[in-house]
Formats: structure tokens, sequence, C-alpha cells
């Protein structure tokens, strides 16, 4: 689970940071990044949780 979390977290923090060449790229006009940025932005917390859980 542990790994799964870290590949999840790494994967999110990619998306964001390509929000705007992938806004670009399908021409959405700053909601496709909205959206990129939200679901990174919770699936860190999420893992984040997870990870913390399993070390407690």
């Amino acid at each position: 689970m542990k790994i799964v979390s870290i590949l999840l977290i790494i994967a999110a923090i990619v998306c964001a940071l390509f929000a705007d060449k992938i806004d670009s790229a399908v021409k959405g006009r700053k909601k496709v990044k909205k959206v990129i940025v939200v679901f990174s932005i919770g699936i860190l917390l999420i893992c984040t949780i997870a990870i913390i859980a399993w070390i407690l």
C-alpha cells in the first residue's frame, strides 16, 4: 500500500506541474487545469493520510 501511495503522489505532482501544458493541448480554457490541480491536491491528501496511518 505504501508503494502505491508513493507512486500516486509522484503522478499527482507530475500532473500538477504540467497542468498548463495539458490544458493548452486540449484547449480547455483553464478549466482542465483547475480540475487537474484539484484532483492532484486530493490525491496528495488521501495518500499522505494513508502513509501516516500505515506508519502509526
